[in-house]
């Protein structure tokens, strides 16, 4: 076993306090354009109780300013308080540049919180707020690096790994080649120092891929002494290990070796669906792993790996507590542990960050053998909802005000299947639509699934057959969908989905829908319809005319606003995009500052040709681009005569994310719960990442892919 190395020798690092004001604003604070569940959230005891409370660092109003706000639990009611400890001003640190965790640095008694703070690419500092248990104070930069990549640090967490005693943070560091290294940092109550011979861990090249792990710090093999490091890998097949890293003179020693503690089998968990804390749940003095599993229904399970039972887990897959559809929204939902109560065993806590900019705080309540939830114990105030972002009086998927269009909000929206070859170009009608997903089918080609709501274009094509990407897309905007047939195996999932109430079948061999054949292009590239007589037969069906709620996109409000904000506060500049679809598919995008919109290129075989909708002459003008990083595999579905098989891909879970807006970029992660529910966008920390009102691309492409921008 090797010990870790940093990039640089720690005897060349000089510390440095961060230059920052303190400011008080006066009278009532602004608006939050973050919300509490948005920030930067840890728990611990920062009053020195005997109880834990949860801390977030968030931004007042996306203008770089800082709020650190203490949730603790109220009296001997199960509920929260939330108390104000800290305001900086505007300008003075940005949340999307830090990590947090919870950690008593000068051992008083009261956990303080510890930020790895990017200042480069390469540059990061340690700055302490230490509490004084009412607010906390700014202690400066107790350690900083100028060879230290914050976006390579996978896991910041807090703990005690040496026999000093004294309270440290271990870093886990990706290196090229899958090599792991997590380096440990200890305080001595003035400064973090670099411990070389404690807590530090080298995996070698191709060992340990950190994207496909969630770390925790917990005593998991006993009920005192060091502190250990456990990790939960994701093997291939839905197969988990848990692994179990002890200190030791030469470092952190993985009990067990790879095998860990805990096997799963194949086909028992997909860690991109668990949120994992640690905390002693039963009591017992041993600390217990807890995850919060989504599933694709909405629901959500608590599943308990004990401590007693070598992190076993307790009633299997299926965990010890259930949390029906509607209860909270995974994807856009903080896990945290802590004894609220100060009974000695761990509670949970679930800060869901809803759209409407409200934080909805739950508890999950130990009783030693059971987890009982009880939601809202707290819930934003209405005066700190956010003011950036665009509600109930706009269209859920285009972010425009409701009175930019006559028609009813509540009508169901239509997926149209759109050819998108060479031979099918220039598309009708799609200038109209809310969003647009480009999809990649058979041979790495693309199609278009057009989103129609606000607007009803008269001519629509050309219609093609769908594929199995459509029957994840058409749910989330309580959908019909509008394309012309499908292979038998797609064509039954579809049926199948639509039997169940997902989404409305308009399968143009089976529904007269107004579909008919132009003479001025050949088949298949003939077939059209118009958006009046898809919404005739919708009607006609039982239920199609009903109303119905589409969630909402994070659009922000008002269509003339900063470029930086809304989660574009560390975003860089990007007026060229490019997709690197395959040759006659290549996507380009051209940002023009006048308008505030995006044209639209794309190879025709000869070159780039600009987007123009030849059904009205207008010209494709996007306000926003967004690219999700999936997996896409090939299936054994035969789509054509040269035998293509079709692809299928993932659209659930949490991802990698570039986002384009105002001629910028940011590169961050995607979030989805289920396919009833819309995309959600993040900061690599966790700020909210809103998008322009106005017509939205979306790209699904391969987890490999590189999006150039200039």
């Amino acid at each position: 076993m090797r010990k870790g190395a940093f990039a640089r020798p720690l005897a060349a690092l000089v510390g440095a306090v961060l230059a920052l004001t303190v400011v008080l604003p006066a009278g009532s604070p602004p608006a939050a354009a973050m919300s509490f569940g948005q920030g930067l959230t840890v728990s611990g005891d920062f009053k020195g109780v005997g109880h834990a409370q949860i801390a977030s660092l968030y931004d007042l109003s996306e203008d770089l300013s800082l709020r650190i706000d203490v949730l603790d639990r109220s009296g001997t009611t199960d509920t929260f308080t939330k108390e104000q400890w800290t305001i900086w001003g505007p300008g003075s640190f940005d949340v999307s540049r830090a990590k947090a965790v919870a950690v008593d640095v000068d051992g008083d008694g009261k956990d303080d919180i510890v930020v790895l703070y990017k200042d480069g690419p390469t540059a990061v500092r340690l700055l302490v707020f230490r509490s004084t248990g009412s607010s906390f104070q700014y202690l400066g930069a107790w350690w900083q690096s100028s060879g230290y990549a914050f976006d390579r640090v996978a896991a910041m967490l807090a703990g005690s790994f040496s026999a000093a005693g004294h309270r440290g943070i271990l870093l886990v560091y990706q290196y090229d080649g899958y090599d792991m290294r997590i380096h440990y940092l200890e305080s001595d109550g003035t400064k973090f120092v670099y411990n070389g011979n404690a807590g530090v861990y080298d995996s070698g090249v191709g060992q340990y891929d950190t994207a496909r792990a969630r770390f925790a710090v917990g005593r998991f093999t006993r009920t005192s002494g060091f502190d250990q490091l456990a990790a939960v890998y994701q093997y291939p097949n839905y197969r988990i290990r848990i692994q179990v890293f002890d200190p030791s003179p030469s470092g952190l020693v993985p009990l067990n070796g790879w095998a860990g503690l805990y096997d799963s089998g194949e086909g028992q968990y997909d860690v991109t669906k668990m949120k994992i804390v640690a905390g002693d749940v039963d009591g017992d003095g041993k600390s217990d792993l807890v995850s919060l599993y989504s599933y694709g229904d909405g629901s959500a399970r608590v599943q308990l790996f004990t401590g007693a039972s070598g992190l076993q887990p307790v009633g299997g897959v299926g965990g010890i507590a259930y949390l029906p559809p509607g209860t909270l929204d995974w994807a856009t939902t903080a896990l945290l542990a802590g004894d609220w109560n100060g009974d000695h065993k761990a509670d949970l806590a679930t800060l869901e960050a809803r759209d409407d900019g409200t934080t909805h705080a739950g508890m999950l309540l130990s009783s030693g053998a059971t987890l009982t939830f009880k939601g809202d114990t707290w819930v934003t105030p209405a005066n700190e909802v956010s003011s950036l972002a665009c509600g109930s009086g706009c269209w859920p998927l285009s972010g425009l005000p409701l009175s930019a269009s006559p028609n009813d909000p509540a009508r169901r929206a239509l997926a149209v299947r759109i050819d998108n070859s060479i031979s099918a170009r220039p598309h009708y009608g799609i200038s109209q639509a809310d969003m647009v997903f480009e999809m990649l089918v058979e041979g790495n080609i693309t199609r278009l699934d057009a989103i129609f709501h606000r607007e009803d274009p008269g001519t629509l094509g050309n219609i093609r057959s769908a594929r199995l990407s459509d029957r994840y897309i058409t749910p989330m905007v309580r959908g019909a969908l509008v394309y012309s047939g499908a292979t038998i195996e797609e064509t039954d999932a579809i049926r199948r989905d639509a039997a169940v109430g997902a989404f409305y079948d308009m399968n143009a061999n089976y529904v007269n829908a107004g579909y008919y054949r132009v003479p001025f292009r050949v088949g298949p590239y003939n077939e059209f319809t118009s958006s009046g007589a898809v919404r005739d037969a919708l009607d006609r069906m039982p239920g199609g005319g009903d109303a119905v709620t589409i969630p909402h996109w994070d659009f922000l409000k008002a269509a003339t606003h900063p470029a930086t904000i809304g989660g574009f506060e560390a975003s860089v500049p990007a007026s060229t995009i490019t997709i690197p679809y395959r040759a006659g598919a290549t996507v380009e995008y051209d940002y023009d500052a006048t308008s505030g919109t995006y044209a639209r290129y794309q190879d025709n075989g000869a070159g780039m040709q600009r987007e123009v909708d030849a059904a009205n002459n207008v010209a494709i003008a996007a306000r926003n681009v967004v690219v999700i990083h999936t997996d896409i595999w090939q299936t054994n579905i035969i789509e054509d005569i040269y035998q293509s098989r079709g692809l299928d891909m993932n659209l659930i879970g949490t991802g990698r994310a570039e986002i384009f807006r105002d001629g910028r970029r940011v590169d961050g992660v995607w979030a989805r719960a289920t396919i009833y529910d819309p995309f959600h966008f993040y900061t690599t920390v966790g700020e909210r990442v809103y998008l322009a009102p106005g017509q939205t691309w979306i790209h699904p492409v391969y987890q490999d892919w590189t999006i150039a921008s200039r």
